[in-house]
């Protein structure tokens, strides 16, 4: 059975477009400079947050954390709606709220964060702050995934796979595990072994479940232990192929990492 999870915080910190300075010395209609003023003051709030939260240049503190987050949250900033929610499902600096985690998940969901949707998609799927529904945790995955987030992706993949909220179509699922592995995701390259080790949707193949097991023990050590009693069953030829079927999607994966960066 596939495990899903709930995305962590961002720790990455997004700069404002323009300085404060660059903001004054342009002059604008009183409406349109009310309305930059608030942004400009929301996207300031949540700097605080994460940093807040992180502990860069200030003690940790996640109560402070989201009393910022709240401030630009309640302005509309998308990023400041995730991650107060995700302060809310993990009861950091909050007491645990699965229903306030699900309306802040939404708010940034409807205004097309994917990493929201496929959150509310999880909360849905497990019946936490919102009914058990799997229809709609399948439609908010499917808006995720639209947008290629990777645990979008693969949470609707194991959807078709469980035949949960739609009805249960093992290709759909080898296609999206496929899409979502091999741009790194370690959950659906998990998965897709576990496909090709059993034969589901496609030809049992040792050698490529070997491989993807072997990927995904980077981060999951349950496929380490996988991969190493899969090896038990394979000749010395079939190992040798699937270190270098590994291999070579590491070096892929290795590959397109650089270029992004």
């Amino acid at each position: 059975m596939t495990r899903i999870h709930a995305k962590k915080m961002p720790m990455i910190l997004v700069l404002l477009a323009a300085t404060a300075a660059g903001w004054a010395d342009q002059p604008q209609h009183p409406a349109v400079s009310q309305s930059t003023v608030e942004l400009r003051e929301a996207e300031e709030d949540y700097q605080r947050g994460v940093r807040a939260a992180d502990g860069i240049g200030v003690p940790q503190d996640y109560t402070a954390a989201a009393k910022y987050y709240r401030k630009a949250a309640e302005c509309g900033h998308i990023a400041a709606q995730y991650n107060l929610a995700f302060l809310y499902e993990n009861g950091l600096g909050v007491k645990q709220d699965f229903a306030e985690a699900a309306a802040w998940y939404r708010k940034a969901a409807d205004q097309g964060d994917p990493e929201s949707q496929n959150n509310l998609g999880v909360l849905y799927t497990t019946g936490k702050g919102v009914p058990l529904d799997f229809t709609e945790a399948v439609r908010l995955y499917s808006l995720a995934a639209a947008q290629e987030d990777l645990e979008g992706t693969a949470n609707l993949a194991s959807m078709y796979l469980q035949a949960r909220g739609v009805a249960r179509d093992t290709a759909r699922a080898f296609q999206l595990f496929t899409k979502a592995a091999q741009r790194g995701y370690s959950v659906a390259q998990n998965n897709l072994a576990l496909m090709y080790a059993n034969g589901e949707s496609v030809k049992r193949d040792y050698v490529k479940a070997y491989a993807w097991l072997d990927l995904a023990a980077a981060d999951l050590p349950n496929a380490a232990m996988v991969r190493d009693a899969l090896a038990k069953e394979m000749t010395p030829a079939q190992l040798g192929q699937a270190r270098q079927f590994a291999a070579q999607k590491r070096k892929e994966l290795g590959d397109k990492e650089g270029k992004i960066q």
